[in-house]
């Protein structure tokens, strides 16, 4: 019972074994008097608006019997009838028989601990009146959390209604609460802590707007990747231009994709990491100096929620498949590291930054070594520029799938030359350089990993005829252009010509025979003659070995060579004359050269041909495959 003084105060009273007045116990009673009664009592009362500590004012109300059963069971009724002054947020007794808290299952040392850890969350050290709680503020408790208040239409602490204020206590003032808080050292769940950075307006409109705020209060535990107000700003993301149906799936399917399914601290993120986004698409992480996802550097990390964790970062992310660009996939991949310094040494890397689209054709670090690349020995002026026209022939101002990669194919490569490509059965190849993965996504192209160094061709040497151009690597299309000048030249060894000379379109020379080094001038006609039979001869078995066919025929008499003797040039022209050398000549066939000849993992040779055709050799021949 309380009494109102004369001076204005209350009197507070408990009865129990004896009567007291706060705090005095009444030691004589109802002695009467002419105008009144009056109580001995064995103390001086100081006048107080507050006669009852918290403890008392607690059990006083009536709806704290179970608040005040647990202080005591938890050995706190000495601490909180202390000085203070304290600020009690007192759960009531159905706040606590909605916990379920069975404090006879807590009558045990550990019990009692965790008991007084729940009771010591409810108290702040200080005294904290309601006129002084203020939106997003949080106040640190006896056991060392926080708690976190919100202001709106009302006023709630870690999401408990306070359903009555400032209720005054001789040592703090107690709120009244309408449930149990759970010690926590994080409150605020994802979407409420972001709000209260204040630095996140735009994020938790578009959060409602995109009607993801339930999702993001669910139990979690998730990772936000939390874009500024002013990263939206420069991302010129207008909300109301998503307001529509579909303009709302496109906002929920952007913010989702900031946020992955599982709580990733820092200090999980590592160098090449991916994580998958909610929406289902990827994150990649680089950690450096800092930390970055996809292109958005993380300006503050690890902001703890009550269900999960959130990351601050400096842009909006755009939902992407394949966040990073070719070379830093290819840095990712753990056998590109020749490649990527390569490219760094040749100073590609902006290149291969660039928008593109590109395609690179990959090849491993074990490619680099079997090719015998030593960067330290290209780190010259001459050697960059010899390393950058290697490199640039991997890579195609393009972008193209294995899908449309064609038999024979042929593609201009950034450096001007080209490159062919071949399928055979269950490998691709370009160049001669087989592909081991296809089809590896960037943000500005596609990577397939080949298995060799692709070498640039050399520039082309025309021969000084006018009907043969060679490669000066190639030995296939050197001799096609000596069994040019043969049948030539046997054609016009009727009468007894010992030396071709024929004339280009521009009336000049070309070499002869014997300046090719096809013949020797020493010889006798005859034994010429029959030194150029061998070779046709040869060239025959050289072209049904490369082709699989025969190339069209001269027909021609001439004497065995063992019938003459060596003679001086001179007699050798008289000693043609006598005999007659008949030919027939047919029209020449201009045959296919070789582009590329390599081995496949099986042991089985091919060609790549300049007609787009492809030959294999069976063992016996080349056969065309099909």
């Amino acid at each position: 019972m309380t009494s109102q003084t004369v001076n204005g105060n209350p009197l507070s009273f408990s009865v129990g074994a004896a009567v007291m007045v706060n705090g005095a116990n009444v030691t004589a009673t109802d002695v009467a008097t002419s105008n009144g009664v009056i109580h001995v009592i064995d103390k001086v009362l100081t006048p107080t608006a507050t006669p009852n500590d918290i403890p008392r004012t607690a059990q006083c109300t009536g709806v704290h019997n179970s608040l005040v059963a647990a202080v005591v069971q938890a050995d706190l009724l000495a601490t909180l009838q202390g000085d203070g002054p304290f600020t009690v947020f007192a759960p009531t007794d159905q706040a606590f028989a909605q916990a379920g808290i069975d404090l006879a299952a807590l009558d045990t040392p550990e019990g009692k601990a965790t008991l007084s850890d729940i009771l010591l969350y409810h108290v702040v050290a200080g005294e904290v009146l309601s006129s002084n709680i203020t939106e997003c503020m949080s106040a640190t408790t006896v056991n060392g959390s926080p708690v976190s208040f919100a202001v709106g239409d009302e006023v709630t602490v870690n999401g408990a209604n306070v359903i009555m204020a400032d209720v005054a206590a001789s040592n703090g003032v107690v709120h009244v609460i309408d449930t149990v808080l759970n010690p926590t050292p994080t409150p605020d769940d994802i979407p409420r802590t972001a709000q209260c950075t204040g630095i996140h307006n735009s994020l938790v409109a578009a959060v409602i707007q995109a009607e993801l705020l339930t999702t993001l209060q669910g139990d979690g535990p998730f990772t936000l990747f939390a874009p500024t107000d002013q990263a939206f700003a420069d991302a010129g993301i207008d909300l109301n231009a998503f307001s529509t149906t579909d303009g709302k799936a496109a906002l929920a399917d952007l913010l989702l994709y900031h946020v992955v399914g599982s709580e990733v601290p820092s200090s999980a993120v590592t160098e090449c990491m991916t994580a998958t986004a909610v929406n289902g698409q990827t994150l990649a992480f680089t950690v450096g100096d800092g930390v970055k996802v996809n292109d958005a550097n993380v300006t503050l990390a690890d902001v703890n929620t009550s269900n999960g964790v959130i990351h601050v970062i400096d842009k909006v992310l755009t939902p992407t498949n394949s966040p990073n660009n070719i070379p830093r996939s290819a840095g990712c991949t753990g056998v590109h590291n020749s490649l990527v310094a390569a490219v760094v040494q040749a100073e590609l890397l902006a290149t291969l930054e660039g928008e593109g689209p590109f395609t690179l054709f990959a090849p491993t670090d074990q490619a680099f070594v079997d090719a015998g690349i030593d960067l330290t020995a290209l780190d010259t002026v001459e050697g960059k520029a010899a390393l950058t026209d290697i490199l640039l022939y991997h890579v195609y101002m393009g972008q193209i799938s294995a899908a449309n990669i064609t038999e024979g194919m042929m593609l201009e490569m950034a450096n001007g030359e080209n490159a062919s490509f071949s399928l055979i059965p269950g490998i691709g190849s370009v160049d001669g350089a087989n592909f081991t993965t296809v089809d590896v996504m960037t943000s500005n192209g596609i990577i397939h990993i080949i298995d060799a160094v692709m070498t640039p061709p050399e520039d082309a040497a025309e021969d000084t005829s006018s009907d043969s151009v060679a490669s000066e690597d190639d030995d296939d299309g050197f001799l096609g252009t000596i069994i040019s000048f043969v049948v030539v030249g046997l054609i016009g060894a009727v009468g007894a010509v010992l030396f071709l000379r024929s004339r280009n379109t521009e009336g000049e020379e070309t070499k002869d025979l014997a300046e090719l080094g096809i013949i020797n001038q020493s010889q006798p006609a005859a034994a010429t003659a029959y030194a150029s039979q061998q070779v046709q001869q040869q060239a025959t078995v050289d072209y049904a070995a490369q082709y699989g066919q025969q190339p069209q025929q001269v027909t021609a008499q001439i004497p065995a060579a063992q019938t003459y003797s060596a003679q001086p040039a001179q007699q050798a022209v008289q000693t043609q004359t006598i005999h007659t050398v008949e030919v027939i000549p047919e029209p020449v066939v201009a045959q296919p050269s070789v582009v590329r000849q390599w081995t496949d993992a099986n042991g089985h040779t091919w060609r790549t041909m300049n007609d787009g055709s492809t030959l294999w050799w069976n063992g016996t021949d080349w056969q065309k495959y099909s």
